[in-house]
């Protein structure tokens, strides 16, 4: 694999969550096929690291216990997208509220330039819930939100996602927010580097 370096400022994510008694719990839905995997136009693989803030008293303030390493395979076919996500919460910190340490994750997008010319609206199924998106004809700018399948004692309701693809330097930036209606709760903030296939002449790494 050969990485495409960028600079990391840190920013998406999901189930920050930081009150016990409101965990959320992956549901099962995954998007089911009988072969080990579709053919597609393209597969694309990001690495990076989300930062948790929570609103408190009107002011974002810092999580980092709920902070996480990830990473995305994202298979794209036509119109059609499916993404998997894999979460790693490794803060000695963290207290299990948003779920295990280690998650995995499902989206499946499906695209129709018909509805909203110039852009692209989406329709969204995915481990967290379904919802509805739009984005730019080159997939580079996107919001996406998803109904969140939580208890309705969960203080928020939905996620509201921002996407912005930086295909040439090899960049993924997202903002995710945990909302209750309009007001916000969590945001997640993520910064992921492309890395895509390469053959080495040599061994990467050895011993001397």
């Amino acid at each position: 694999m050969k990485n495409i370096s960028i600079v990391v400022s840190g920013l998406l994510g999901t189930l920050c969550l930081a009150n016990q008694g409101c965990a959320v719990q992956t549901p099962s839905w995954v998007p089911l096929r009988a072969s080990l995997s579709a053919k597609v136009d393209a597969t694309l693989v990001w690495v990076g690291r989300g930062e948790c803030e929570r609103l408190e008293n009107g002011t974002w303030v810092r999580r980092p216990e709920f902070d996480y390493e990830f990473s995305v395979e994202q298979r794209r076919s036509g119109k059609h997208w499916e993404s998997v996500k894999s979460m790693r919460r490794r803060h000695p910190g963290y207290d299990g509220s948003a779920g295990g340490r280690l998650q995995t994750l499902y989206f499946q997008l499906d695209f129709d330039a018909s509805v909203n010319v110039p852009g692209v609206d989406a329709s969204i199924k995915s481990s967290l819930g379904v919802g509805r998106g739009v984005t730019d004809r080159e997939f580079r700018k996107a919001t996406l939100e998803i109904k969140a399948d939580v208890s309705r004692f969960a203080p928020f309701d939905r996620y509201r996602i921002t996407q912005s693809y930086d295909y040439e330097a090899g960049q993924l930036v997202e903002d995710v927010e945990l909302n209750d209606g309009g007001k916000p709760w969590v945001r997640n903030h993520e910064v992921a580097t492309l890395f895509a296939a390469n053959k080495f002449q040599q061994p990467p790494t050895s011993l001397q």
